[in-house]
């Protein structure tokens, strides 16, 4: 039998959930368009040219979670992560880290929620961040025109200095926690 991948769910339009037939183990794999065209249940061989990347977690514990987050995002905040994943790579000519696929919508959820019930939003490295990142600042600055589009929500300078770490963790490979203790030793 060939080697295959089961669908298990969209997750958005280029992302899906799926089950390698052979071995059993969960991937998410990407690819323009597969969210439409391959539904739960249908196969899709691995060697598909439409998989642009793949991406497995090992952790039976990490995965467990990562179901559990797919219920709690909203599928329009995945549509725009993988659409800012698609700008980064114009921008920058690198493919993003796919941790970006996990930890960028969770934040975006979490700051909608903040703004839309007035929470503020401190960061204490936004001119730091605005120095070491100018890149990042841009992309994350282009991000954030989104979300306030889509959420009819005002994002401040500050919301998009955070959205920055997402960036430069995304291209650099570099967890957002760590980005955050080196701009904070500077």
């Amino acid at each position: 039998m060939a080697r295959a991948f089961r669908v298990e769910r969209a997750i958005g339009n280029n992302v899906l959930l799926t089950i390698d037939v052979q071995t059993e183990k969960e991937y998410v794999i990407f690819g323009k368009g597969l969210g439409f065209s391959l539904k739960a249940g249908q196969t899709i061989d691995r060697t598909d040219n439409r998989i642009e990347k793949r991406f497995r977690l090992d952790d039976s514990e990490q995965m467990k979670k990562y179901h559990t987050y797919l219920e709690e995002i909203d599928p329009t905040i995945i549509d725009m992560t993988e659409r800012i994943a698609d700008y980064i790579k114009q921008k920058t000519g690198v493919e993003v880290n796919p941790k970006l696929y996990f930890t960028l919508p969770s934040h975006i959820q979490f700051a909608v929620y903040r703004l839309h019930n007035g929470m503020d939003i401190v960061n204490p490295f936004l001119n730091e961040t605005k120095q070491s990142f100018p890149l990042e600042f841009e992309i994350a600055a282009k991000l954030a025109e989104w979300i306030s589009e889509q959420f009819h929500v005002g994002i401040p300078e500050e919301e998009i200095g955070f959205l920055s770490f997402h960036v430069y963790s995304g291209i650099h490979n570099v967890p957002v926690g760590q980005l955050i203790k080196q701009v904070d030793q500077h």
